[in-house]
């Protein structure tokens, strides 16, 4: 990263400084080689030049010269590219059309700069994966206890080597803004024509912005430039003349490389747990488990890949400010989240979004009537529960379009029947007041026929001997439902519940559909506030704040009514 940019640098210093050829097709030789010289001579750069006029070498003259094979591929993709040995980039004419020769970089020195406190991580990491290692045969406690020692010291490892690669990313970033600013001021000496307009000196320091301002001092500081963190560093042009140079520091873009390099420390305890595995359990026991994995593993890996992943990614935007309309996406905290929990809109979606799923009572007592009713192995219930469960396996959008034609107030076929009883029609997707009870109309009618199949099958799970029984005790058809028949459906009834609540506050698709979110927004749902926020709004951070405030919502419920159902099962 550091060659490559200090070498863009140079080839943007050495068009500005040298002079072109009188005769055209490219610059004047010998100055290019005095500049050349010069350049590679200069003190306090981080990394050492080689110049190249066409395929000559200008700075050791006894240098192998460029390949002509290389000097013709640079010509074709006009790229940087790495030789294996050195970062070459073309040199460019003034024009930047033609390519005249080439220039490679090599940083000086090349050593990582590993941290002592990396150095004993690893130690530590060696240590623990050793006793870990002598303990592989040792049954119970003792195996454990060195496993976990050893998966400790391998994230203490990790951290430590991220830690590392901050730092070498902070040092690049810093030792190419010194050497852009020796460059611009170097340039300036020699091209003071230049002084009037410095922002000739760009092509110097590409992918950094120049800003006029005021001396700094000499070192490199990280400033908060309109919510985002900029390296920042002093180039002085003249006699009380300072402009800023101002650029993403490396480090920034850093934070993959933690998961990175805590995945492949994780690598030694995994294989140590696997190996104890091995050698604990039998070989049918191996094969069966290996099997298993094998099954299970694209499943596994599509679980990590769009639920665990999107998760982390949500939880990530969710303590940013970030829209793709905006370029600062700063780092905000919890802000986010104080910021939802006062917002009032919010508060009204969330009221809705809980108004909306009172529909969930009403579906499941219709379909617990309906699975009592078409019980019968009959081919009359038989035929009626399959048309009951049609709406639930259609297309959402479909059966919404054909119910929004079904509420139009003029040519609407319910309205029509309304009117004919002598009921006046009814505005129901216009009204505020009527049209969350229209959505929930429809979810009533799309839902009713998945909870009667799901009631079903647990009706026909109850062994009958105890209804038997129960008759022949001298209960009557509501006593039997009463005591018998409704405790053992508990966890049915849980079942659909939650599902059906969960369900509920992820409605979407008909509130988008039907209302749109009106009218008045009397139908604007959480989740359906969480698309606006993200798409029509472009505040993806926002968005995400509520999307993890609603899962977690969910998660509370679920666990609480969980807990419910086992209190009620120790009573019974």
């Amino acid at each position: 990263m550091l060659a490559a940019r200090d070498a863009t640098a140079a080839a943007g210093y050495l068009a500005i400084v040298t002079p072109m050829a009188r005769s055209g097709g490219g610059y004047d030789l010998p100055q290019l080689l005095i500049r050349a010289r010069a350049l590679a001579g200069l003190p306090g750069l981080a990394v050492d030049f080689e110049i190249y006029d066409r395929t000559a070498p200008l700075v050791h003259a006894t240098a192998p010269p460029l390949p002509p094979a290389a000097l013709e591929r640079l010509r074709r993709e006009v790229a940087v590219r790495w030789t294996g040995e050195a970062m070459l980039v073309p040199l460019l004419d003034r024009d930047g059309w033609d390519v005249v020769g080439a220039l490679a970089a090599q940083p000086q020195g090349g050593a990582w700069p590993v941290s002592p406190w990396s150095l004993a991580a690893l130690i530590l990491l060696l240590v623990a994966g050793a006793q870990a290692v002598r303990a592989l045969g040792v049954p119970g406690e003792p195996w454990r206890q060195a496993l976990g020692r050893y998966g400790a010291a391998a994230g203490l490892f990790g951290v430590a080597m991220f830690a590392d690669v901050r730092l070498a990313a902070r040092v690049a970033t810093n030792r190419w803004l010194s050497d852009a600013r020796l460059l611009m001021q170097e340039a300036m000496a020699r091209v003071p024509e230049d002084r009037a307009a410095p922002t000739s000196l760009a092509s110097i320091a590409r992918g950094a912005e120049l800003v006029p301002a005021e001396s700094l001092g000499l070192d490199v500081v990280r400033r908060d430039v309109a919510g985002v963190v900029r390296a920042v560093v002093a180039v002085r042009l003249g006699p009380g003349r300072w402009v800023e140079l101002r650029a993403r520091p490396v480090e920034a873009g850093t934070a993959p490389w933690l998961a990175v390099l805590l995945g492949l420390a994780a690598l030694g305890p995994l294989a140590a747990l696997l190996a104890g595995w091995s050698l604990a359990a039998s070989p049918r026991q191996r094969r069966e488990t290996v099997a298993a994995w094998s099954f299970l593993a694209p499943s596994a890996l599509h679980l990590v890949a769009f639920t665990l992943g999107p998760l982390v990614f949500a939880l990530y935007l969710s303590v940013h400010h970030f829209s793709p309309a905006e370029p600062a996406r700063p780092l905000i905290g919890l802000a986010g989240y104080v910021q939802a929990l006062g917002s009032p809109v919010v508060w009204a979606a969330l009221g809705r979004t809980l108004l909306y799923a009172c529909y969930v009572p009403v579906s499941m007592g219709l379909a617990l009537a309906l699975a009592l009713l078409l019980r019968g192995p009959s081919r009359g219930a038989r035929l009626v529960r399959g048309l009951l469960f049609l709406p639930a396996v259609s297309s959402v959008v479909a059966v919404a379009l054909v119910w929004r034609w079904m509420y139009h107030p003029d040519v609407g076929v319910i309205n029509f029947l309304l009117t004919r009883a002598g009921v006046g029609p009814v505005n129901w997707l216009g009204d505020p007041g009527v049209a969350l009870i229209a959505v929930m109309i429809v979810s009533v009618w799309t839902q009713v026929g998945y909870q009667m199949a799901v009631f079903h099958a647990g009706l026909e799970s109850i062994p009958r001997a105890y209804v038997d029984a129960a008759r022949v005790d001298g209960a009557n058809a509501w006593q039997r439902f009463r005591r018998v028949t409704l405790p053992l459906l508990r966890p049915v009834i849980l079942f659909v519940l939650v599902t059906g609540i969960i369900g509920a506050c992820q409605v979407f698709a008909l509130v988008a559909v039907l209302t749109g979110g009106g009218p008045a927004g009397s139908t604007d749902v959480v989740v359906y506030r969480i698309y606006r926020t993200a798409w029509e709004q472009l505040q993806f951070g926002d968005a995400s704040v509520l999307s993890v405030l609603l899962f977690a919502l969910l998660l509370v419920v679920t666990r609480a009514r969980l807990r419910l159902l086992d209190r009620r099962g120790e009573h019974a």
